[in-house]
């Protein structure tokens, strides 16, 4: 499903650092078992250039700073690999807007690249009920910025049962804004009061959304997995934790990083290597557990989005 030739989307988690504490995010869940890994490294830039790149990937066509617990900017060279990769590819930024000077957002609004701005409220009480110290205030002078000097600009609203009656005031607030886009997102992660958005059942079977889409995950640490779904469970690992699931076991069985990292292999030999194979094969007998869990058909996140 995966060769470094086939590839044409790559998401990266660039750092560790985050700004906010959202309680449905892996800092939080598991803070207790990944709080010391926590606003620790970034990945560098100078090995960026030499593992993503058109040498190792020739179809690449999108790379998305979207990690699992990062947020984008905060890495210190973000605008020198914005600056790189937009020459390269299609860049996205996946962020929650609270970060940096107005001065920054207009810099990056000048590239003319894509931000998805993780807006779930339409002022700071809303906001911050999910958002945990975001500033809207901040938000809205940075995606005007941003806008502003021609960036293209989505909001994204993750419904929760607090802020769904919101949903067409933000939606009427953006198109005010010039968003160009729109998006909800109905998650189906347990424990957080998010809305769900009910679906036609469908078969129990395994579809792999970032493999149908040719598209993998690189972690903070160099670490090439399937998808970002994945990188919990690394992190967990990583940190020092027991394996307990069928992917932890096996990715410590394949290697661990010296197989899976990009500082000692090439792209190819990873994609091409046991742990993937392992993955895929999985699903015509024994899914491993995230995999069964969250791309069942019947279980995905619905996603909507709406061009303004």
């Amino acid at each position: 499903m995966w060769t470094n030739d086939t590839v044409e989307w790559i998401d990266v988690e660039l750092t560790s650092y985050c700004n906010i504490n959202c309680p449905g995010c892996l800092r939080q869940v598991k803070r207790k078992n990944v709080d010391h890994i926590l606003n620790t490294n970034n990945l560098s830039f100078k090995d960026m250039k030499q593992w993503i790149s058109i040498d190792e990937f020739p179809n690449m066509q999108l790379i998305n700073f979207c990690g699992s617990i990062d947020e984008p900017t905060l890495h210190p060279e973000i605008l020198d690999i914005v600056d790189h990769y937009s020459k390269i590819c299609d860049v996205n930024i996946s962020s929650n807007g609270s970060t940096k000077t107005k001065l920054f957002w207009k810099q990056l609004g000048e590239y003319k690249i894509s931000v998805f701005f993780g807006i779930d409220g339409v002022d700071q009480e809303s906001l911050e009920k999910y958002r945990v110290g975001s500033n809207f205030k901040k938000i809205q002078e940075n995606y005007r910025s941003f806008i502003e000097a021609g960036g293209n600009a989505t909001w994204q609203f993750i419904v929760f049962e607090h802020n769904e009656h919101l949903i067409e005031e933000a939606e009427n607030i953006s198109k005010n804004e010039g968003f160009n886009n729109f998006r909800t997102i109905y998650s189906h992660r347990k424990g957080n009061q998010e809305s769900k958005k009910i679906q036609k059942e469908q078969k129990q079977e395994i579809y792999c959304k970032y493999g149908n889409q040719k598209r993998i995950f690189v972690s903070h640490t160099g670490v090439v997995l399937p998808c970002c779904f994945l990188n919990s469970e690394y992190l967990q690992v990583y940190a020092g934790n027991k394996p307990k699931t069928l992917f932890d076991k096996k990715f410590i069985e394949y290697g661990g990083p010296l197989e899976l990292g990009l500082k000692y292999n090439r792209a190819g030999e990873i994609l091409d290597g046991d742990l993937f194979k392992y993955i895929t094969d999985s699903w015509t007998s024994k899914p491993i557990e995230r995999c069964y869990n969250t791309c069942k058909r019947s279980k995905q996140d619905v996603f909507i989005d709406k061009e303004l």
